[in-house]
């Protein structure tokens, strides 16, 4: 039990740590995010884009761009201690792999997530529902942002759960 409590209270001081940090990067330290990202959305949008590192990634031809708001770095650290305190309170793995395997997770998370999310922003924005409603462009993409990576957050859960709960059933029943 205090194996556990004091390895959440390292998850968590990660967490913070890297949250407080976060408005001293800059679009450089967030390439880990945006790079893939980018590679990702350019496939699907048929469109090249121009790296510049106080701006972020610029489609020209479709006149967007993914900067550092845009990564995903704040969904990252939540998914991580959503990940992180799941293990932890199954035991599922070996105390000393929660952290690696926790980050390796909403890593992969946020990369799907955030290239759905900007994946989705085009589709609404192509379709012109932005301006048949009558609200704000902001406040759309706001919208959507939070629709989507509450979406990933509250599935990567579940799917996370489903798949303990299968591995450990299977367990029980070899044992």
């Amino acid at each position: 039990m205090k194996n556990k409590i004091t390895l959440s209270i390292l998850c968590f001081c990660i967490f913070a740590g890297l949250k407080l940090a976060y408005p001293h990067l800059d679009t450089d330290n967030i390439r880990f995010l945006l790079g893939p990202t980018n590679k990702a959305i350019e496939l699907i949008s048929g469109s090249d884009a121009i790296y510049n590192n106080a701006s972020g990634y610029f489609y020209p031809q479709i006149n967007m761009v993914i900067n550092k708001s845009c990564s995903g770095f704040n969904f990252l650290l939540i998914s991580f201690l959503m990940i992180a305190f799941v293990f932890i309170k199954t035991g599922i793995i070996k105390k000393w792999l929660v952290i690696p395997a926790s980050f390796i997770l909403s890593y992969m998370i946020t990369l799907i997530a955030n290239i759905s999310r900007i994946t989705g922003y085009m589709l609404i924005m192509d379709t012109g529902f932005y301006s048949a409603s009558g609200l704000p462009d902001k406040l759309i993409h706001q919208a959507e942002g939070i629709f989507v990576y509450l979406s990933f957050l509250i599935f990567g859960y579940l799917l996370l759960n489903q798949i303990i709960n299968k591995i450990q059933h299977n367990h029980e029943k070899t044992a």
